[in-house]
């Protein structure tokens, strides 16, 4: 602005008032807009030459963190010669702006603060760290020394949005494993790392080239130690960005002489103009070709790099910082330090977990949560400090054990840093199903003197979902051909169409009341082969009498069976949200159970008919009140057992655990129920494996328990049953 106003008038700025250089930075940077800027100048008091001088200015990028009022209140003190901290005291302010509450032992379920959060995913995301945190402290019964957060970014994004991501990284994980299958058949590696992967995608991606030197890369020697290298562009001891496009495959002799480098700082004359021409020609990731072409990176560059990977920035994470920070009593000790609540991204944690020989497979469980919590209480600022240290003297030159147990420096076999010896073997151990035993052999000067009889697997604890809102019936109208038999007409599209074993049309509605129709729509089924997708892929007009064409047909009559459904408009439809299942045990006839559905939530009197497969409602057990147990809703505890043995099968199909598993019981969650089958889904507490239809009836045992924050169990004593109204 001085520089912009100097033009007009040599030193005009020192005669302005405060507020109009005040009104004159605000202008320029809340307004884009030409004819908005000029007017609010205008208001300010400026003259046109002014005006002119001042619109030709691209404006502030951002805002500070300070008010004007606030600013106006420090100016004089810092003036004065006071430092910061000193001015804000002087103005009335506390220059921390946090800390300076009351703490307690545990966290406040509830405080001023928390009217801040609008998002429901955050606010419930806050609420269970809450109750996590003060889990912990209650179980330790002692304050903790440090509080270490990775949280993720997707949280502050929409639904559709994290609906997005959830696809992308589907289809990324899938891509990966259709890679991993060809390194295995193509190139015989008979376990590829990720590693190889990487290498293998960049050679793909790179179209086979060198992205240094531009050569041609032999495919033959790609997996050989010392002749290839994943970089990172942007070195990894500055920017601490592990993401793809932040890494290329070079020559191992190429990276070693880029070293902790910028592409461009490392390539001069015609290589560097070729490799420019390759960049804007090849690359078609626009965050990668940035990097690829960045000159230079100033200090505010690396330092921001470093910022937006050591430190989420988000609202939940500045929330959750800042609300431990000044309601959490932390143990008492000089040694510890000041500064106890971290904040670290899952970059860093990502690149962590690689480096330590870490595999992280979802589509196996929900255990790598657990696996992430450990590297995430490891990543300290001297860990960073000596990841930094690191990569700043042997920038890309490591490479991947074929174990897969770590990295080393390939030229001095320097290991990468671990936070202890055998950290990853022990790591694996914990997460097991029988973890204490072995703990002895692998770290035995720990677990001598600590002792592993309270050691026990991980219990994944989940969070009933007792919701009792949703749709009271489906979309869909029905008219009741039989309503006592429970048999309803739908108007079913031809496309939708089969034939049943006797070569009729299956649940076909009424076929003599046309005849002349029937008999055409069933020809044209026969002709392919019952496909009705095929047989009606053209428009189907009906036939006259003649012969010729008649009306356009599109849908049909058909029966179709519903065992329980909701009266609507002169029709019925099927029932949509099941709420809940109430269980019932009958002495001496088994296990039986009720289902509620939303529409049963508005009515005086529950449902007390239990499900029969095949069988009409009307002769669904009547079920006595005093034979009732307890009420499941979906992610409720159970314990069940089986005389002849539980049949689970994995939940994911790209899980890498075996396929089935069988035993005689098990702690599972309760998933829903099938009235089709009079089924209930269960899985595993690692949301790992399952069983889609396991009838209750004959199971030896079926408790209910309720878990908490940290995974312990407890049973649940006989229920009442609850009513809705």
């Amino acid at each position: 602005m001085r520089k912009a106003l100097d033009g007009v008038v040599k030193g005009r700025i020192s005669s302005l008032s405060i507020s109009q250089r005040d009104a004159a930075a605000t202008a320029l940077s809340l307004y884009k807009n030409e004819d908005t800027l000029r007017a609010k100048l205008t208001e300010a008091g400026f003259q046109a030459p002014e005006i002119d001088a001042l619109a030709g200015l691209t404006g502030f990028s951002k805002f500070g963190h300070l008010s004007l009022k606030a600013c106006r209140k420090l100016i004089p003190h810092l003036e004065q010669g006071l430092t910061y901290d000193q001015a804000c005291t002087a103005a009335g302010y506390d220059f921390k702006g946090h800390g300076a509450g009351e703490r307690a032992f545990t966290l406040p379920a509830a405080a001023p603060e928390m009217e801040q959060i609008t998002s429901p995913v955050v606010r419930r995301a806050v609420a269970q760290t809450i109750k996590v945190v003060n889990g912990i402290i209650r179980e330790m019964d002692a304050s903790p020394a440090w509080v270490r957060i990775e949280l993720a970014r997707e949280l502050s994004k929409t639904f559709g949005e994290r609906q997005e991501m959830d696809r992308s990284m589907r289809e990324n994980a899938a891509q990966n494993e259709r890679l991993m299958q060809e390194l295995r058949d193509t190139f015989h590696l008979l376990s590829p790392t990720g590693q190889d992967l990487v290498k293998y995608r960049l050679w793909k991606e790179q179209d086979g080239v060198c992205a240094y030197s531009l050569r041609r890369l032999d495919v033959e020697r790609l997996f050989e130690p010392g002749y290839v290298d994943v970089d990172h562009i942007v070195p990894y001891s500055l920017s601490f960005d592990d993401r793809r496009s932040n890494k290329v495959l070079v020559l191992s002799s190429e990276n070693r002489q880029k070293g902790n480098r910028l592409p461009l700082q490392y390539l001069q004359g015609k290589r560097r103009e070729d490799f420019i021409v390759w960049t804007n020609s090849s690359v078609h990731d626009y965050r990668k070709r940035q990097n690829l072409l960045r000159e230079k990176l100033s200090g505010d560059e690396a330092e921001g790099f470093r910022q937006r990977n050591l430190q989420d920035t988000q609202h939940m994470a500045r929330f959750l910082y800042n609300y431990i920070s000044d309601h959490l009593a932390f143990a008492q000790s000089e040694a510890l330090g000041k500064k106890r609540v971290f904040a670290v991204s899952g970059a860093v944690t990502s690149h962590l977990r690689k480096r330590w020989g870490l595999s992280k497979v979802r589509a196996d469980g929900d255990l790598h949560h657990a696996l992430d919590a450990a590297v995430v209480a490891c990543t300290t600022d001297g860990m960073i400090r000596r990841i930094s240290g690191y990569y700043g003297h042997i920038e890309g030159e490591y490479l991947q054990d074929a174990d897969g147990a770590g990295s080393q420096h390939a030229r001095t076999k320097e290991r990468f840093p671990a936070p202890w010896p055998r950290f990853r073997d022990e790591l694996i151990v914990r997460l097991s199903e029988q973890p204490a035993e072995p703990l002895l052999d692998i770290n035995p000067e720990f677990y001598c003197e600590y002792g592993t009889e309270h050691i026990r697997p991980v219990f994944v604890s989940r969070m009933p979902r007792r919701k009792v809102t949703g749709p009271g019936h489906k979309e869909t109208i029905k008219g009741a051909a039989a309503a006592d038999e429970g048999l309803l007409t739908v108007r079913k599209a031809l496309t939708e169409l089969k034939l049943d074993k006797d070569g009729e049309i299956k649940d076909y509605y009424m076929p003599s009341s046309d005849t002349l129709l029937y008999e055409a729509l069933k020809a044209q089924l026969r002709r392919f082969g019952g496909d009705g997708k095929k047989a009606f892929a053209e428009p189907f007009y009906k036939p006259k009498a003649d012969g010729t064409p008649g009306p356009l047909v599109r849908k049909v009559k058909t029966i179709e069976k519903a065992t329980l459904t909701v009266p609507v408009h002169g029709g019925a439809a099927s029932n949509d949200t099941m709420v809940r299942v109430d269980v019932f045990l009958v002495p001496g006839d088994g296990y039986y159970w009720v289902p509620v559905y939303v529409a049963d939530t508005l009515k005086p009197e529950l449902p007390n008919r239990a499900v029969a497969q095949g069988k009409p409602y009307s002769e669904w057990k009547e079920m006595r009140e005093e034979d009732f147990i307890f009420s499941l809703y979906p992610n409720d505890l159970v314990y069940v057992e089986h005389k002849s043995g539980l049949k689970f099968t994995v939940q994911n199909a790209d899980s890498t655990l075996e396929k089935t598993r069988t035993q005689t019981s098990a702690f599972v969650y309760f998933v829903g129920g099938s009235i089709s089958t009079a089924s209930i889904t269960i899985r595993t507490h690692d949301n790992a494996y399952g069983i889609p239809s396991l009838g209750v009836k004959t199971l030896k045992t079926f408790h209910k328990y309720q878990v908490d924050v940290l995974g312990n169990v407890f049973p649940v004593h006989k229920e009442t049953r609850q009513k809705f109204r």
